[in-house]
């Protein structure tokens, strides 16, 4: 019999486990330095020199994180401001390095390139929200694998997932979005290459606001959940019936802020917040869980080369980094000290009660070895005999069983098979036309008169007589004109065939057996069942 443990060994071992777990990492790493990550938000210098100038530019996903930093830095510290951009990841960090900019608030994890001469300040992840329009007649709830065959153009009509028929419009961001490239870290995204629907709207620009504008009534779209949320324009659909504000949705960005180090007064100011809010107790609420029974485990957590929470997604260029004072170190002495007292304290000696002794029960020559211990600790009744059980056990009073059949059931999906473009297109070809033209011609002919040499008398006028004629001809005016050849009209015409299908189907009958000769009467027997 198992002795049963004493409540003060309870609170000893209550008291080292505590002692150990107070303890979040070495010693030695405790005690490392490092000025900028160990500023908090109560530490923090409460001003700078006047006039100075924090210069941030980076992803669109991270614009709510970014005006919530600034007005906490400004509010403390008044003479500092902060001037934001959003250029894209990739030109912040190259403006950083360059020194245009002290900050890149990057939406991804860096490269280890990127990590060279760097520092790095992660922020806690940020859930993604998948979004339709608020006029959208989709209501319902989508998967994770439904949604990346939408962004694959696999499912074309929100009547494959549940809603009214209606062709579905994907609206997606440029491929140096953060927030895309954060998707395509996830296992359900791996399965078939990340390549967007052929009818996807692709934005010119990285915008949750044009991505809005852009849904109407079959758009769908995603964005960083805190940019969206009650939001005008916009509706956040259920994934797995969570969402982003539920801890078991899966779907989120990691977020951080890269600096050239060392940093100024101003930039480590501003540091100092992004710390306090990414240490374990700020972090514990938006960091990514292990995904319970609504959401499917495969399918939550993002591949082993994707960041799987805000502590390994952007790791600082910085091995070293002080969590502040090890105040876990007072503790230590004071839980030594009580488990000593627990320990060398005088206990009463356990009183054991007595144990009733063993019934012995007489087992009978023919049982086996085995039953005569088992009857020496307890009675042991005798085994009934195995009776086969009917399949079908009925009321006597009144007995009914039901049969089942199966029949085939004929539905019909209506679903896209291709598209008819009818348009026009200009052809050009060589054309001759002939046009007769007139013109005039001057004919001179020359005749000798019937009364030719005869001499005139009186003066004759030498060079005085002209004759004029004026002479015209047509030329050819060629032009092209436009003429109405041919009219078209397009329409559809839904032709309809009988589609054939064959399955095997069963039915359950009634199969009477008879034992003797009861009088069986099978009344009301329909024509289709056989016996």
């Amino acid at each position: 019999m198992k002795k049963p443990q004493s409540a003060e060994a309870s609170i000893a071992s209550f008291a080292l486990l505590l002692a150990l777990a107070v303890v979040p990492e070495p010693l030695a790493a405790s005690l490392k330095l490092n000025s900028v990550s160990a500023q908090s938000a109560s530490d923090a210098p409460a001003s700078t020199d006047s006039n100075q100038t924090v210069r941030i530019d980076g992803s669109p996903s991270m614009k709510v994180t970014n005006e919530i930093r600034k007005q906490q830095l400004e509010r403390r510290s008044p003479d500092i401001n902060v001037r934001v951009n959003y250029n894209g990841t990739d030109a912040a960090l190259r403006s950083v390095l360059n020194g245009g900019t002290d900050l890149a608030a990057v939406g991804r994890p860096l490269t280890a390139e990127e990590k060279q001469g760097l520092g790095v300040a992660p922020e806690n992840r940020h859930k993604i929200a998948i979004v339709v329009g608020p006029e959208n007649p989709f209501r319902g709830n989508l998967t994770f694998d439904q949604f990346a065959k939408i962004f694959r153009g696999e499912i074309t009509d929100w009547s494959q997932v549940g809603g009214p028929a209606g062709r579905i419009q994907l609206i997606d961001h440029p491929e140096t979005s953060d927030t895309r490239r954060a998707l395509q870290s996830y296992s359900v995204f791996r399965q078939a290459p990340f390549v967007a629907a052929a009818n996807a709207v692709k934005l010119p620009q990285d915008s949750t606001d044009a991505m809005i504008q852009r849904l109407g009534t079959r758009g769908i779209g995603y964005a960083i959940a805190d940019q969206v949320r009650n939001t005008p324009g916009v509706r956040i659909v259920s994934m797995h019936k969570t969402l982003p504000s539920d801890p078991r949705y899966p779907y989120s960005q990691p977020l951080a802020y890269a600096y050239k180090q060392p940093p100024s007064p101003a930039v480590a100011a501003f540091l100092g917040d992004v710390t306090a809010a990414a240490s374990p107790q700020g972090a514990a609420a938006t960091a990514p869980t292990a995904p319970q029974a609504a959401v499917p485990a495969a399918l939550a957590a993002p591949q082993a080369a994707a960041p799987a929470s805000p502590e390994t997604a952007i790791a600082p260029a910085q091995a070293t980094e002080e969590r502040g004072f090890p105040w876990w170190l007072l503790l230590i002495p004071l839980l030594g000290g009580l488990l000593w007292w627990l320990l060398k304290r005088p206990r009463p000696a356990a009183t054991i009660a007595p144990v009733a002794a063993p019934k012995v029960v007489p087992v009978p020559p023919a049982a086996p070895a085995a039953s005569v211990a088992a009857a020496s600790v307890a009675s042991v009744p005798p085994t009934a005999p195995v009776v086969p059980v009917a399949p079908v056990i009925l009321d006597e009073q009144s007995p009914s069983i039901t049969l089942h059949e199966e029949r085939l059931v004929a539905d019909k999906l209506r679903q896209k098979v291709g598209d008819v473009a009818v348009g026009k297109q200009v052809k050009t070809e060589q054309a001759q036309i002939s046009v007769p033209v007139e013109k005039d011609r001057v004919v001179i002919e020359r005749v000798t008169p019937a009364n030719g040499g005869t001499v005139l008398s009186g003066d004759v006028a030498f060079g005085a007589e002209e004759a004029r004629i004026e002479t015209y001809e047509e030329m050819p005016e060629i032009r092209k004109e436009a003429f109405l050849r041919e009219e078209v009209n397009i329409r559809k015409e839904v032709d309809r065939e009988t589609v054939k299908a064959e399955e095997t189907l069963r039915r359950e009958e009634l199969d009477i057996r008879t034992e003797g000769h009861p009088a069986v009467d099978d009344r009301n027997r329909p024509n289709n069942s056989s016996r």
